[in-house]
């Protein structure tokens, strides 16, 4: 169902061994003089409190794991959703635990927590004062004032997910129908972020997970097609000017699109898709006039689970989860060749360039 707790009854028991004790974990002692490098945030296991975080460092290639508890002595709590950093501050979002915590963006040093939401999802600065907060179980999105750490909420009527903000625009997915009633699961919904307004929709197909903005400032969705049949997965793509859909791209059922990442040239798309559990890595260029019939990088047994694009580089980096133990993070070359694997903690998704 919805992937925050899609593994609660599968792996309920492999939880308990994701709980270990961390009184011999050695604390983080951050460089001098930070290099480039990726943090990554693992989800953990639903209901157990045992997310963490990670930083991968790509001169040494050597990971730092359970930064967050190594640094301030306490864990970083329920599902730990993604990351956002603005200026020196790194915001991490627990979706379970409905916190955001503010931390150093270096040392990792705890600076303050955010509450008042009800699931919070991702965050997407506005200006230099204001952050919209998506949220899985309120309609609509919440206006977080980073001076005052203050929130108002602005009604869209759904539940919300990833945004993209373009000119005085935000375009945000509405991916999930399930916690609130009535509401909309195949739509991106328009934001005026001047005023604060909601303002249009757009109908895309079921459960819009990913977004990504092109070089001709189109914007690209994935969508997984719903989990209830008849399933429609599809990869769609917007012209957010006329607010249209200009390209639809209809994947059989049972495929699972997720993941959508874009090179930094804008011409790229990479994206997940298979069969559940056995996804895979597929390359479009977003002028390609039809999907690719074979995976770009294929699993071969690994249960692929997000993905991201290095913007200067093009290496291709993907999480790989494990039901019992920490997952790895992949690194690939932009020709789609694995040069390295490294462990990080229970279910690694979300990924951010430092």
């Amino acid at each position: 169902m919805k992937k925050k707790y899609l593994f609660f009854v599968l792996f309920l028991a492999a939880a308990l061994f994701a709980c270990d004790k961390k009184d011999d974990v050695q604390p983080y002692v951050p460089p001098i003089n930070p290099v480039q490098g990726m943090f990554v945030l693992n989800e953990g296991t639903f209901m157990y409190a045992n997310s963490s975080l990670s930083y991968f460092d790509m001169e040494t290639n050597t990971v730092e794991n359970d930064l967050f508890y190594r640094v301030n002595g306490i864990p970083l709590g329920d599902v730990a959703q993604s990351l956002t950093k603005i200026g020196d501050d790194l915001y991490i979002v627990v979706n379970n635990s409905n916190y955001i915590y503010k931390v150093d963006a270096k040392s990792i040093e705890y600076k303050a927590k955010i509450e008042g939401f009800a699931s919070p999802r991702y965050m997407l600065p506005i200006d230099d004062s204001k952050v919209y907060v998506s949220d899985l179980e309120s309609p609509g999105l919440y206006v977080l004032n980073l001076n005052t750490m203050e929130n108002s909420f602005i009604e869209t009527g759904s539940a919300t997910e990833v945004m993209e903000k373009i000119g005085d625009e935000v375009f945000v997915s509405n991916w999930s129908s399930y916690y609130v009633a009535g509401s909309s699961n195949h739509t991106i919904q328009v934001i005026d972020c001047v005023n604060d307004e909601y303002v249009a929709d757009i109908e895309v197909a079921p459960e819009p997970n990913a977004m990504v903005v092109d070089k001709n400032n189109h914007i690209w969705v994935s969508c997984s097609g719903g989990y209830e049949p008849p399933c429609a997965p599809a990869i769609i793509c917007i012209d957010p000017a006329t607010r249209t859909v200009i390209q639809r791209f209809d994947l059989p059922e049972g495929s699972y699109p997720d993941g959508m990442s874009i090179d930094g040239a804008g011409e790229n798309l990479y994206f997940l898709n298979g069969g559940y559990n056995s996804l895979s890595v597929y390359k479009l260029n977003v002028d390609d006039p039809q999907l690719p019939d074979t995976a770009f990088i294929a699993s071969e047994g690994r249960w692929f689970y997000n993905l991201t694009v290095h913007p200067q580089n093009g290496d291709i980096y993907v999480t790989e989860a494990k039901p019992t133990s920490n997952g790895n993070l992949l690194r690939y070359t932009s020709d789609g060749t694995l040069v390295g694997t490294y462990e990080v903690g229970m279910f690694p998704s979300y990924m951010l360039f430092n």
